[in-house]
């Protein structure tokens, strides 16, 4: 059996395509070239394909983005990058800064150009709004709400190619991936690159797998793509932000005259492109966002919408330092100033300030002089705020000896380094590890070991220590929101041996911030940890939150409607309420909203409220009314969860398919002439849903399941899967069969189970009238 089958429709395409469907002149584009002064990245050689069956699918389910805006009565294109549909009825995910309007990127409609035929580029088609986004993680959700001639999209009306979001989790190193996009500002087809997963990139928030590394060459037009494992399920997305220098783009095109003197040139507005991709944000990461988006949920009001405001002064990095590991709130368990032979974690800390999420930060390496892409992480956005502990760094890879040189940019301005050995035997130096912070509980013990302690006056921070001398000098210092606060240093009792744990007390008053403890042996800092004061003590654990209330209704922020926990199905909007106390302005906090125990949004931002207050609330909405389901509000601060509540609306879960799957079988073959055997262009074929008969069939548009018009040789591919069917209980399709001059056929029974082969080749012959 035929395992793929090319779908093809005879259209002229290209960017003259693109623009003459925008109206817009043609101008010479040339190939994009890397940023800086890198040489194109040198190819591995080609794994094996993924399922070749799945390539024209992916292809189909691939779209060309374009930020646009009037200008002069024409159609001006300012931001170009690719996407790719996760639902049939048009839900698209990309990069936020390709989708999001900006200085650079100028926009007042979001036009998607789709690809019709696998062998050409893709054609104008649509236009579409964004739902949601995240301008840290630079992920967007967009939903195609229009076509270009201005008509608007019924709603269940498309039905077009998609795929399914993967588990990036379950990637391994040397796993094959393939990254479908479009290699340059639409004149091209989509293209198919493909390499290997050379490593994972860990940042702050999002652990040992912020980003997949990968040594597959992408041109940076592919940024907002989609990278797959080799079952055809989307893992990764391409990601690179257009890098910039004093706040201007570095490689910025020209591709069309925009000022209609007649002439493309450096008068006329340029398109921002980002350089070769080495960095593939996990699906895993816009799992939530897209899951929201299919929903129709969305974040609603709370007491204090956050207002963006500029940050007085410079963004900077500073305090740098390295360490092999973390724990699971963040924190570094040490201070290294070298490592071993053999070394397989190593990660930067830096503290930063007047950040703004978007900014493009850039971490450059070098290894004896020479750049080393493996360890650094190209132009990306930023997703951190605007102040605090950041760290970048990777795990589970060998780092070959050699001197590190970790340079930071902000914006393409260089704002730090910090350099390190990799080589030699274990250090034996005295050593200072693993803090964590708690109270003394009755019996002496220490009780309410986090990084969130309550109000007091006093504080116990417990280390472990290895390789210490007697007498040697050793110095501990306590910070308060960045100022030091008190200095101690004494030499190191024999008595304590040489390795161990070791308590020591800070007695102050302890009023609600951020506080900071960092240990040297002879001067040198060899651990720290910070900590968050808020809230009372209640058993030795702080308790900030409290009297958290459900409802569907308020107004001047006092809730007005029925205080329950459980709700009738049809709700569009559910707020919790609760009261805080002793958290400071400016403190760190996250709140999570669950739906069916699954992350869908997540927010990091400073508490904007008074210290001690009742009645703030946060909430979500949705213009069709909440789905039935279970929904949870978790509260953290320092990465430590300090309160979870849940509510159910309707029957407390998501209905059964509430999530459109790629799974399926596909439908393809060639429609020809009985007579002469030659294929017949433009015939359609019909297939419908499978609770339909041809008798049964009104020619309605919700019976239909997909539809194709054969290409020049009569070959068709349905785009929509057909859904499977048990063994036992198999589904049922039937299809009609239309072309001019020839006899209509129709045929019901085609039947579908969870055995089925896919593709199922049909090949339909017509006889003339």
């Amino acid at each position: 059996m035929t395992r793929s089958l090319q779908f093809r429709i005879a259209f002229s395409a290209g960017l003259l395509c693109i623009l003459v469907s925008l109206g817009l002149s043609l101008m010479p584009i040339t190939p994009g070239q890397a940023q800086d002064d890198d040489e194109t990245p040198t190819p591995t050689p080609i794994p094996p394909p993924l399922i070749e069956l799945n390539e024209d699918l992916i292809k189909r389910a691939t779209v060309f983005v374009m930020q646009t805006y009037q200008n002069q009565n024409q159609t001006v294109i300012s931001c170009v990058g690719s996407g790719t549909l996760v639902s049939g009825d048009g839900l698209i995910l990309t990069n936020a800064h390709i989708a999001l309007p900006s200085e650079t990127c100028r926009s007042d409609t979001l036009v998607i150009a789709i690809t019709v035929r696998v062998d050409e580029p893709p054609i104008p088609t649509y236009t579409a709004v964004v739902v949601d986004s995240s301008r840290g993680l630079d992920l967007a959700a967009l939903k195609i709400t229009g076509y270009l001639d201005g008509r608007a999209v019924e709603p269940g009306t498309l039905k077009l190619p998609f795929v399914e979001l993967g588990d990036s989790l379950s990637i391994q190193l040397d796993d094959t991936v393939t990254i479908f996009g479009y290699p340059s500002f639409g004149n091209d087809p989509v293209a198919i690159t493909r390499g290997t997963v050379s490593g994972f990139t860990a940042e702050a928030r999002t652990g040992d797998r912020a980003w997949l590394r990968t040594r597959a060459v992408i041109p940076g037009t592919m940024s907002g793509g989609g990278a797959y494992d080799r079952d055809g399920k989307l893992i990764g997305i391409p990601t690179i932000a257009p890098a910039r220098v004093a706040g201007e783009t570095v490689d910025c095109r020209v591709i069309q005259d925009t000022n209609g003197d007649g002439r493309a040139d450096t008068n006329d507005h340029c398109v921002p492109v980002g350089g070769f991709i080495s960095a593939l944000r996990p699906s895993q990461l816009a799992r939530g966002l897209v899951r929201a988006a299919a929903l129709g949920i969305r974040q609603g009001e709370d007491l204090t919408p956050a207002i963006p405001s500029a940050p007085e002064g410079n963004a900077t990095f500073s305090r740098l330092f390295f360490t092999t590991r973390f724990n699971e709130a963040g924190v570094p368990s040490n201070v290294v100033g070298g490592v071993p032979t053999g070394t397989t974690s190593l990660y930067l800390f830096f503290d930063y300030d007047n950040m703004v999420n978007g900014m493009v930060y850039e971490l450059r390496v070098t290894v004896n002089d020479a750049p080393n892409p493996a360890y650094s992480l190209p132009p990306v956005t930023w997703s951190g705020g605007e102040r605090g502990t950041w760290f970048i760094g990777s795990a589970g890879t060998s780092w070959d000896n050699g001197l590190y040189n970790f340079r930071l940019f902000i914006e393409g301005r260089e704002v730090a380094s910090k350099s390190i050995v990799v080589g030699g035997g274990p250090q034996e130096s005295p050593q200072f590890s693993d803090i964590v912070f708690g109270l003394l509980d009755d019996s002496g013990g220490l009780a309410g070991t986090n990084y969130v302690l309550p109000e007091g006056s006093a504080v116990q921070a417990r280390f472990n220590y290895r390789n210490m001398i007697p007498d040697i000098p050793w110095t501990y210092i306590w910070y308060f929101e960045g100022q030091e606060a008190y200095r101690q240093t004494e030499p190191w009792s024999s008595d304590r041996g040489t390795q161990g744990t070791h308590v020591i007390t800070a007695t102050a008053d302890f009023v609600p911030g951020q506080y900071r403890l960092e240990l040297y042996v002879n001067n040198v800092l060899t651990t720290t940890a910070d900590f968050v004061v808020a809230g009372g003590a209640e058993l030795n654990e702080a308790v900030i939150f409290s009297d958290f209330k459900f409802t569907t209704e308020q107004i001047g922020g006092i809730p007005t409607g029925a205080i329950r926990t459980d709700f009738p199905a049809g709700e569009d909007r559910l707020y919790v309420f609760f009261n805080w106390r002793l958290l400071a302005p400016g403190t760190l906090w996250t709140r999570r909203w669950l739906v069916d125990n699954d992350v869908l949004f997540e927010v990091t931002e400073p508490w904007d409220a008074p210290a001690n207050g009742e009645n703030y609330f946060v909430s979500l909405d949705s213009l069709a009314g909440l789905p039935d389901a279970t929904y949870a509000l978790e509260i953290s601060i320092a990465n430590v969860t300090r309160a979870a509540v849940s509510a159910k609306v309707g029957l407390g879960q998501l209905p059964v398919g509430a999530f459109a799957s790629a799974e399926g079988v596909q439908l393809t073959g060639r429609i020809t002439d009985i007579e002469t055997g030659e294929g017949i262009p433009g015939a359609m074929l019909i297939v419908l849903q499978s609770e339909w008969n041809v008798e049964d069939f009104l020619w309605d548009q919700s019976q239909v399941l997909g539809m194709s018009l054969a290409d020049s040789e009569g070959r068709y591919q349905i785009a929509e899967l057909l859904p499977r069917g048990t063994l036992d209980e198999p589904l049922l399709y039937s299809i009609l069969v239309r072309a001019r001059g020839y006899l209509p056929v129709s045929a019901d029974g085609v039947s579908v189970d969870d055995r089925t082969e896919s593709p199922i080749e049909i090949d339909i012959e017509l006889s003339q009238n």
